[in-house]
């Protein structure tokens, strides 16, 4: 039985993540897409049609597109007002640069179990491709998220000489995340060890199972490693190869993985006062900022996650500003978790925008005219924007998704051994 629904209350707010698009020209309105969808929110059957009602809780399962009879479905990026930037890439994740590969994030995918394939994928393709060389690594993996690690574990599965470097440690952006954050995924498998069955689970509990990883395949990893430069080797190396400088060591590795994400370079307040040093871009354990006033500026997921976290801090005074009308592109337990803190005290200003900061307020323009909100802690969520300029000095090639496929259906989750 697929879920009914008779109306929707607003129009769906439409997320720049992935999410999915109905040709309803070509659909033939089985319910089939409905009926698949494991996250139940997602799409609903409205007037005898299935409807998107809830993008933003799509967590990339893509069951709506194998479900479909007809192909009337497909995962898009973007939306026509807000464009997404990835690279332009192959089926096989390889860059306009020959040899270089990309996963996870920088794609312009996110969630564990697509990072966790996508990571695997791009190591399979670059390793078949590779030949005889004199470099130190068959491949050299940057970045040791779930991406990271799932090309590691390839390189492993087939005796690939391979070390991942990590500008921070190991879990990557993961690290950031609120203590306690609910992270969702599907079930996955990481190459080699098998599956790995999460749908709900913590950054604590996520961490632990990559830690874990790591020891059981003895995964070369080298942590705090900022990758400053990946140059083409030439003349004495007729197999080709880069030559991989970080602040731990240089390197050379005949194949290269990208999986960077794009949590390292987050958008910024453009107004004076953004630099302050009170000033932030996350918070990893509200614990620490209790009693504090704080403003947390933005209208994502981020945005009110860590906003409700802070809120829930003894004799902590919260103000979540918005520029948006409402939260409508949040997830819908996050939007409930929202309206529960606004009732017990959170206070929430719309429709609004920062004029600048001061080391003890945020001055806002407002529909009521001009404010100032106090604050000693200011925590900036406002998403996060792909290393162009890095990326387009490895000649690597971008482009901007506006609603347009990514590439083809990601592979159905195997059926290998729980692990």
């Amino acid at each position: 039985m697929y879920r009914l629904r008779v109306e929707l209350a607003s129009p769906p707010s439409t997320p720049l993540s992935l999410h999915p698009r109905i040709d309803a020209g070509a659909c033939i309105c089985s319910g089939a897409c409905v009926a698949a969808c494991p996250e139940q929110d997602v799409l609903a059957m409205i007037g005898g049609r299935p409807r998107l009602v809830q993008p933003s809780a799509c967590v990339g399962h893509a069951d709506c597109l194998r479900s479909c009879p007809v192909s009337a479905i497909e995962l898009v990026l973007g939306s026509a007002d807000r464009a997404v930037e990835v690279p332009v890439m192959s089926g096989a994740f390889e860059t306009t640069v020959p040899g270089l590969h990309v996963a996870g994030e920088i794609t312009g995918v996110g969630l564990i179990h697509n990072a966790v394939a996508q990571g695997a994928q791009a190591a399979r393709a670059a390793l078949d491709g590779a030949g005889r060389h004199d470099c130190v690594h068959d491949l050299v993996v940057i970045g040791a998220g779930p991406a990271g690690l799932g090309a590691a574990l390839e390189a492993r599965r087939r005796g690939a000489r391979c070390t991942v470097f990590e500008r921070t440690e190991l879990g990557g952006a993961i690290r950031s995340y609120p203590r306690q954050k609910v992270v969702m995924s599907a079930p996955f498998d990481f190459p080699g060890l098998g599956k790995v069955v999460l749908r709900r689970t913590t950054k604590e509990a996520l961490l632990a199972v990559l830690e874990d990883v790591v020891q059981r395949a003895e995964l070369a990893i080298v942590e705090r490693a900022e990758v400053t430069a990946i140059t083409a080797l030439t003349g004495l190396h007729p197999a080709g190869g880069f030559r991989i400088a970080t602040t731990a060591c240089t390197t050379t590795a005949h194949r290269v993985v990208l999986a960077i994400g794009r949590r390292s370079t987050p958008r910024r307040l453009a107004v004076p006062g953004a630099d302050l040093p009170h000033v932030v871009h996350g918070v990893a354990d509200p614990a620490q900022h209790a009693g504090q006033r704080v403003a947390v500026i933005g209208g994502g997921d981020s945005a009110v996650e860590i906003a409700v976290a802070l809120a829930a801090q003894p004799r902590t005074h919260v103000t979540l500003v918005h520029r948006g009308a409402d939260f409508g592109r949040c997830k819908p337990d996050n939007q409930r978790a929202l309206a529960h803190a606004r009732a017990a005290g959170l206070a929430v200003r719309l429709r609004s925008t920062v004029r600048a900061v001061t080391p003890d307020r945020v001055d806002l323009v407002t529909p009521d005219g001009p404010t100032a909100i106090a604050a000693s802690l200011v925590v900036c969520c406002l998403g996060a924007e792909l290393p162009s300029r890095w990326l387009r000095g490895l000649g690597i090639a971008l482009r901007e998704l506006r609603g347009e496929p990514l590439h083809a259906t990601p592979p159905h989750p195997s059926r290998q051994r729980t692990w």
